[in-house]
């Protein structure tokens, strides 16, 4: 599986803390593996998942080669 990011999810990793960068990376080389992670789907879409790592999500769309990193928020902002 491919990852890529969109230019906002892109911003938004650079910004991240050094920790938490570390641990985003860790999370996807295990979906890239097909390793089990904490993933579920958002609730009224489609291809849709969160990612939840500490006090971070991660939104992504996943097809069946490509994983798009969509947003890097706080758990609190994410969903907006």
């Amino acid at each position: 599986m491919i990852i890529h990011f969109t230019k906002k999810a892109y911003k938004q990793y650079k910004k991240l803390p050094a920790a938490y960068k570390k641990l985003l990376n860790a999370v996807l080389e295990k979906l890239q593996n097909s390793v089990q992670i904490d993933i579920l789907p958002v609730q009224g879409e489609t291809n849709t998942y969160r990612i939840r790592i500490g006090k971070y999500r991660i939104i992504i769309i996943k097809t069946n080669e490509v994983i798009l990193v969509v947003k890097i928020e706080s758990r609190g902002d994410v969903y907006k």
